[in-house]
């Protein structure tokens, strides 16, 4: 069988649908490194797909877009009776699919998109309203359907169910919450039954169900600026207002000052001369042609920071306010398919994105002669351990053999391999480098 490719970028709810149907079909796709804006922009991209949208599938044969024809495309490239065994199964799949994506998916997008995108898509309280009202009605359908059956279309997955739960992806995991769930459970039955199964579980980014719902949160306005000739002819006649003093309780007390919001431990730690934002500002400036002079080497002795409009200078690394750390995935064995892989790495990031403000890591994906892509990551922490709260929070910790290097002392085998990894060299310890992943 012939090896495509899709483009997308990884955790694309829409990419998922092609993705689990290749793994029932088992077809092999890769899933090429891209930049939105860039890649999707250049000729050869736009021959696959003229509206250089994603994803898009790439066949010997030319180009397919559209989410669901890529998804039943590869879904032919082998019989495994994803569209049934009838034409009567055949039907009722093409049936849960066009509902699912009409009366779901639509109608999804359309409450999510200025949630998730509000600088592309502006927030309107009705539409919102109307939209998710018809999700509701739609779910109330399926809710009820599925009282009765396992699967959508006969005893097994079919591309009903994969198509399905990809549109679904989105609402169990970001609006949903337990108590909506409580009005559907059937669908959360055959929805979790599905995202446990071998194939989808490799490429869902996102298994836990929604916490807390999504909500729009109105942008803080901007005080308006006052014309100068308005500003000359206000006289200020107090130019400083007095606060009401704080009338004593009735023991004569002063009244009780509100407690402060509990501080993260992180926080308490003594200055340091190294801010972690500069070094992240250091590494996102700096040009390519000048990263290992500049950045590299900046790391150890500090470094002006490029294009800084307050020539900004990153002062260097501090081994007594950092720690530094190497991570190694325990089950490389497994890590036979890129774009699995890759979404693996993205979805561990995601779910780490709490402690950006006192992390840098960059986690590199890389291929052995057997074809196995083996995981390696160097992590600097603020303090001298891994935060508390990714140890409490974060399962994905236990999934990797984590090592605290001597970063006082670092041996030139060390400094090398941590240099060569930030760099994205094209080579790490003798592998091939296929995909670097920066925590920033």
């Amino acid at each position: 069988m012939a090896t495509y490719k899709l483009w997308s970028p990884p955790g694309n709810k829409n990419a998922f649908k092609g993705l689990i149907a290749a793994r029932y079909v088992g077809a092999k796709i890769d899933m090429p490194p891209m930049q939105m804006g860039k890649t999707n922009k250049t000729p050869d991209f736009l021959k696959l797909n003229p509206f250089g949208k994603v994803p898009t599938l790439e066949t010997p044969q030319g180009g397919v877009f559209e989410s669901n024809a890529i998804a039943r495309y590869i879904a032919r490239l082998a019989d495994k009776h994803l569209f049934g065994k009838t034409a009567i199964d055949m039907a009722h799949v093409e049936q849960w699919i066009d509902f699912s994506t009409t009366e779901i998916s639509a109608q999804l997008d359309s409450v999510l998109y200025p949630l998730l995108y509000p600088s592309h898509f502006p927030y309107d309280k009705k539409k919102e309203e109307t939209a998710f009202a018809s999700v509701q009605k739609a779910l109330e359908v399926l809710d009820g359907y599925l009282l009765e059956h396992t699967f959508l279309v006969g005893e097994a997955v079919t591309l009903a169910d994969i198509i399905a739960a990809c549109n679904l992806y989105l609402g169990m995991t970001k609006l949903f919450d337990a108590e909506y769930r409580k009005d559907i459970p059937n669908v959360v039955r055959w929805y979790t039954t599905l995202v446990h199964f071998p194939h989808f579980d490799a490429v869902f980014v996102e298994k836990n169900l929604c916490k807390q719902r999504l909500k729009y949160e109105k942008p803080k306005e901007q005080p308006k600026e006052q014309p100068k000739q308005q500003q000359q002819q206000q006289a200020p006649k107090d130019t400083q207002q007095q606060k009401p003093a704080q009338q004593p309780t009735a023991d004569g007390e002063e009244p009780a000052k509100p407690a402060p919001k509990p501080k993260n431990p992180l926080d308490a730690l003594p200055p340091s001369k190294m801010i972690l934002d500069s070094w992240k500002r250091l590494y996102s400036n700096t040009p390519a042609s000048q990263f290992k002079q500049i950045c590299v080497n900046g790391l150890w002795k500090g470094a002006d920071i490029p294009n800084s409009p307050t020539q900004e200078h990153f002062e260097g690394y501090d081994p007594e306010g950092f720690s530094m750390w190497m991570c190694d995935y325990k089950y490389n064995d497994e890590n036979t398919v890129n774009y699995v892989v890759m979404n693996k790495v993205g979805g561990f990031l995601q779910r780490i994105d709490y402690v950006r403000k006192y992390a840098f890591g960059v986690m590199c994906i890389l291929k052995n002669s057997e074809g196995q892509f083996p995981i390696r990551g160097f992590w600097i922490f603020r303090g001298q351990d891994i935060p508390q709260m990714m140890k409490d929070e974060c399962y994905d910790l236990e999934l990797y053999d984590w090592k605290k290097l001597d970063s006082k002392n670092l041996e030139p085998a060390q400094k090398a391999l941590i240099e060569s990894m930030i760099a994205e060299d094209d080579k790490i310890e003798g592998l091939e480098h296929v995909e670097c992943k920066v925590f920033k």
